[in-house]
């Protein structure tokens, strides 16, 4: 028997380094799957985002990927609700690599975040030429990385385009200064173990 009380969804906030939130990242795609519906919040027991937010602009990130990826790339007539100004489409590197120019194509009309910049095979250059508003670095990439030379001049060509650049943690563990030098503009408070993107 299900547990109607229980909410499958963990929402995941991105926050300023000064602490603000500016909004939320969900672990599932809150895009309701009937073919009819042109809802962008899925019907179960999600609690709203005006019950989380007093800002209606903060944003909303949701993942994207398989049947309902392939749903907007075919019919993204049927996805008009997702054009909102606060509302951030999540896809993964695999996700780039195979429907590229598609994804380009409806970028005028969608802002697209990237979702796992590390994974084996990466080509930096595809994901500069595509037009994201913002990347999201993991906790394990970044640690990693932030100590190599590169790393920040890697990160200020999308500073430079005004596109966000957030690390998903646990926790943070440098100070804000040295995140603001890095061109890193916030974070998502890691709620879960896992990937945002299962396989």
């Amino acid at each position: 028997m299900e547990n109607s009380s229980y909410n499958p969804y963990v929402t995941e906030r991105i926050r300023r380094f000064d602490g603000r939130i500016t909004g939320a990242c969900y672990s599932s795609p809150l895009i309701n799957s009937g073919q009819n519906s042109h809802a962008s919040l899925n019907d179960r027991n999600i609690v709203s985002l005006h019950n989380q937010f007093f800002d209606e602009t903060a944003l909303i990130i949701t993942p994207l990927q398989g049947n309902r990826l392939t749903d907007l790339l075919q019919t993204p007539e049927n996805y008009s609700c997702l054009r909102s100004d606060n509302v951030r489409l999540a896809i993964n590197y695999e996700a780039l690599q195979q429907n590229g120019p598609a994804l380009k194509s409806l970028a005028q009309d969608f802002s697209f975040w990237l979702y796992d910049v590390a994974t084996p095979g990466t080509q930096w250059r595809n994901i500069e030429a595509f037009p994201f508003s913002g990347i999201v670095l993991t906790h394990v990439f970044f640690n990693e990385n932030y100590l190599k030379f590169s790393f920040p001049f890697l990160l200020s060509s999308f500073r430079e385009r005004e596109a966000e650049v957030i690390l998903r943690t646990p926790t943070l563990t440098l100070t804000d200064e040295c995140y603001a030098r890095l061109h890193i503009s916030g974070w998502q408070e890691q709620r879960t173990s896992s990937d945002l993107f299962e396989v």
